[in-house]
């Protein structure tokens, strides 16, 4: 150790010296191992060794080193307390793994205060896809708040409208328990087959909202969605939609599912647990590692993603049933083709099995022997037990007090006392389902059931159903400056990026020559600050916000199929359509990372992954700073 390297002039001399620099308890190891090899062999794998020792720890391994030894190489989103998060993000000058849905930054764009007294608060969720958005806001608006809410839920597809309709009536069926109602959302939501009860249920429920599609219906539901902005051929699709979840209509969602999975494998069907074993290490673990490998491998073999019991599974689930478009072989012209066309690759855990409270944060997420301790089903079962509970009570919901046998193997769970008060019981029905038979002459009259009220957080809310091409649906002048928030999902982005020309090579500003021979591509308020708000007029998605409101636009950051060069390429494409329109984005620097030409996919991994899950706008003129919008709160408050 004593001696120069410079003066050690074989290799694995120069490697002990610095080994022992570092560690002298391996010197003997490695002297050892010296004994067994040629020169050449040792020489090699000694370098290799070194190369490892001395290149610097990943963010992600310093981040999970902090928990100790057992959770090194796993995913350390999610599980740690905000304090420690904050503590050691200063320690390693590195960015939060949480999205936390902005910063307070002076410099960043800060949305304008939501309306007050009695006018509501317009929401528009365009592409969603589920009614995540709505389940949560809903949960979090307290009792003592009367602030009215509307929903625009916009879908092209009308099947998932459908799905929209029921899971909003299981949520409010208090006639079952609260245990109930969640076993049964998870079930309808993610599963390809579904347990026989919960087949029947959809069956039972299918011809009221039949009723309900025609003003025929005496549901509470029927006050709170309004129909008014569908054309009557939407209605009378949603009407089909529906009847297709009767008992005595067929559809074989395991055939359909092969089909699709062997359309998407091909020659490589036999092997796609391998496949779907690669998806999981490289593009699911590394950012939510809370998703348990087996529950994965069988979602992508049978499409059961939630078994919250010990049940058969074997019916299947009509809610997945849909229409798409095919060319008839024979005459070439278009068909509408009804099958199974849902996900087979990125599975529906993301929605509400990935993130948590951040109070139950540091124990449901908890790691031992470098494995979570729960799994995405228990997180998704106490989400979702938390939300339908705050959407009756209007109070918190939390986990019972920390007990010390929750650190003692076998390390009881605190979910464990949650599903022991919560028990479900088997009893019949109490509906009463007595139909009065009066019909006055024409019109229908509406059928007289008892059916119980609904949350008492579902006052003063309306939820309105909107389909068709989104941006004509949107140039209405009744939607001009309406919309204070709204979220756009991935799928929901190529209308935008059609009406902006950003898909044109020709319409594109930024495919200018300048910025294409770019080595490093900067987020478009850097790259072309002069292009800010160019297409602010012509955008009909621009025109329906008002000033100073906060989209949130959904990225590829789950998505399993998908490159992560192009992921990340996605958000500057993102970025830029928000720049055209005169969008700000909060939090830039994370939100949209540079890119180099010859950046490596791994490269684009970490970029990707120490991204935020959305990028959030604050749309128009009016986007003010903290102390400005502090001003008018003050304002607002005198």
């Amino acid at each position: 150790v004593s001696l120069d390297w410079k003066y050690c002039q074989p290799p694995w001399q120069q490697f002990l010296w610095i080994a022992a620099c570092r560690d002298p308890r391996r010197t003997l190891q490695m002297e050892l191992m010296l004994l067994g090899l040629s020169n050449s062999g040792a020489t090699r794998l000694l370098w290799i060794s070194l190369d490892r020792m001395c290149r610097p720890p990943s963010p992600a391994c310093l981040e999970a080193r902090a928990f100790g030894p057992a959770a090194v190489g796993t995913n350390p989103g999610g599980y740690k307390s905000e304090e420690k998060i904050h503590e050691k993000n200063n320690e390693l000058n590195m960015g939060v793994f949480e999205d936390s849905g902005g910063t307070a930054d002076e410099d960043e764009p800060q949305p304008a205060p939501l309306p007050e007294g009695d006018e509501p608060v317009n929401v528009l969720i365009l592409a969603g896809a589920d009614l995540r958005h709505v389940v949560k806001t809903l949960a979090r608006r307290r009792k003592q708040e009367h602030r009215r809410l509307r929903f625009y839920i916009h879908e092209k597809d009308h099947e998932v409208l459908a799905r929209h309709v029921l899971f909003l009536q299981i949520i409010n069926n208090k006639a079952l328990p609260i245990r109930e109602r969640m076993e049964l959302f998870l079930s309808l939501y993610g599963n390809t087959l579904v347990r026989e009860r919960d087949s029947t249920y959809l069956s039972e429920i299918a011809p009221e909202f039949v009723e309900l599609i025609t003003d025929n219906s005496s549901h509470p539901l029927s006050e709170v969605i309004d129909l008014t902005h569908l054309k009557f051929k939407d209605r009378d699709v949603l009407q089909d939609v529906f009847k297709g979840w009767f008992k005595d209509v067929a559809f074989d969602i395991e055939a359909l599912r092969e089909q699709r999975l062997r359309g998407y494998y091909r020659e490589r069907y036999d092997y796609r647990k391998n496949l779907m074993d690669s998806d999981y290490q490289n593009f699911i673990k590394d950012s939510a590692g809370i998703i348990n490998w087996f529950h994965y491998k069988e979602f992508g073999h049978t499409g059961v993603a939630f078994e919250t019991r010990l049940a058969g599974y074997s019916m299947p689930n009509k809610t997945l049933a849909s229409y798409t478009e095919a060319v008839d072989r024979s005459k070439g012209t278009t068909v509408q083709v009804r099958g199974f066309w849902g996900d087979i690759i990125n599975s529906p855990y993301h929605a509400f099995c990935t993130r948590t409270d951040p109070e139950a944060r540091s124990r449901l997420f908890k790691i031992s022997s470098q494995q979570y301790r729960h799994t995405e089903t228990d997180i998704a079962e106490y989400n979702l037990t938390a939300y339908i509970s705050e959407m009756e009570t209007g109070e918190k919901f939390s986990l019972p007090a920390e007990v010390p046998e929750e650190h003692v193997y076998p390390y009881a769970s605190p979910l464990d006392t949650l599903r022991a008060v919560d028990k479900v019981v088997e009893v019949t029905e109490a509906v009463s389902k007595d139909v009065s038979h009066d019909r006055p002459q024409g019109r229908r009259a509406p059928k007289k059931v008892d059916w119980p009220s609904l949350s008492s957080a579902m006052e003063g809310v309306q939820v309105i159903l909107l389909t068709g091409d989104a941006k004509e649906v949107l140039k209405k002048p009744r939607y001009k400056g309406l919309f204070h928030r709204a979220f756009i999902g991935s799928m929901g982005t190529g209308q935008l990026f059609e009406e902006l020309g950003l898909n044109s090579g020709s319409e594109n500003p930024f495919n200018a020559p300048e910025a294409a021979s770019s080595r490093i591509r900067k987020p478009p308020s850097k790259e072309m600050p002069d292009a800010f708000g160019l297409k602010r007029d012509e955008s009909a998605f621009a025109s329906c916000m008002a000033q100073g409101a906060e989209v949130a636009v959904e990225t590829l950051k789950y998505q399993a199929h998908f490159d992560a060069s192009i992921r990340v390429s996605f958000r500057h494409r993102v970025a830029q359509a928000g720049h055209l329109m005169g969008w700000k984005v909060q939090d830039e620097k994370r939100a949209v990372p540079r890119l180099e030409s010859d950046m490596q996919e791994r490269g684009h991994c970490e970029l990707e992954r120490q991204a935020t899950d959305f990028l959030r706008f604050v749309t128009g003129p009016g986007a003010r700073g903290p102390s400005e919008q502090s001003s008018a709160l003050a304002d607002l408050d005198g």
